[in-house]
């Protein structure tokens, strides 16, 4: 069983770099890199999101949601503003480049979810979805426990 679990790991990792390095390409030349695609398409369903709630939601830290806005900003699809009496908490308005950018993401995302998923029945896209749902439950059941033995 073990020799066959490595080789499962091994294919998992192999899909998540295919996915990654076809997102690095399709975006290349947006202006907006592929983590930041995922901030702003976040802010685009959430515009009313905090720093800390992006950072949760993204499973990174306040600092570097903090990094990726300003690069978003540098790029122009976002804009950051001080909210009344609170100098401290940003605002982000999406501006209509960052709506456009957004657009383009849907587009060329379901266009890599067709491509990597042609030739799939409806059958077997339920069956990995299950199989994928267990292998996150069982290892965040995982983690828990590394996280209890920490303490």
């Amino acid at each position: 069983m073990g020799d066959h679990q490595h080789r499962i790991i091994n294919l998992f990792r192999a899909a998540d770099q295919t996915l990654k390095r076809s997102i690095d390409k399709r975006v290349e030349g947006t202006g907006v890199y592929r983590s930041q695609h995922r901030l702003l398409m976040i802010l685009g369903k959430h515009p009313e999101c905090s720093q800390t709630e992006l950072a949760e939601i993204l499973d990174i830290s306040p600092a570097a949601v903090a990094v990726s806005l300003k690069k978003l900003e540098k790029a122009g699809v976002i804009r950051r503003q001080c909210k009344e009496n609170d100098n401290r908490v940003n605002h982000v308005d999406i501006t209509e480049k960052g709506r456009k950018a957004i657009d383009v993401s849907i587009h060329y995302f379901m266009e890599m979810e067709n491509a990597f998923f042609l030739g799939f029945s409806e059958d077997e896209m339920e069956q990995l979805e299950c199989f994928f749902r267990r292998i996150i439950e069982n290892g965040e059941k995982y983690y828990q426990n590394l996280l209890k033995q920490e303490n």
